[in-house]
């Protein structure tokens, strides 16, 4: 015995229902932003040491017991650190 014969199928129908489907799509929207850049040079002073070196060939037979007076200072500073000592002295006096 079939089934059929006792049940036959039947189809109903509902009212139609609508479905929005939403696609999206990429749109370019350019923005354009102003940017003025102004260079602004500053003089910045940087100390560059120099140094002189003066160079003179001396007979040392005769001049073997005098040492010189131009390595050091009255104290016994080389002229170097006594110019160290005068540059920080001239900056106390202008603040």
């Amino acid at each position: 015995m079939s089934c059929d014969s006792f049940c036959p199928t039947v189809r109903v129908f509902d009212p139609p229902v609508t479905v929005v489907n939403d696609v999206f799509h990429p749109q370019i929207v350019e923005v354009v932003h102003q940017i003025n850049v102004v260079n602004r040079h500053h003089c910045v002073p940087c100390e560059k040491h120099l140094y002189e070196y003066n160079y003179s060939d001396v007979d040392a037979s005769k001049d073997s017991c005098h040492k010189s007076r131009r390595s050091r200072g009255s104290r016994g500073n080389s002229y170097i650190s006594k110019a160290k000592t005068a540059k920080k002295s001239v900056k106390k006096a202008k603040s």
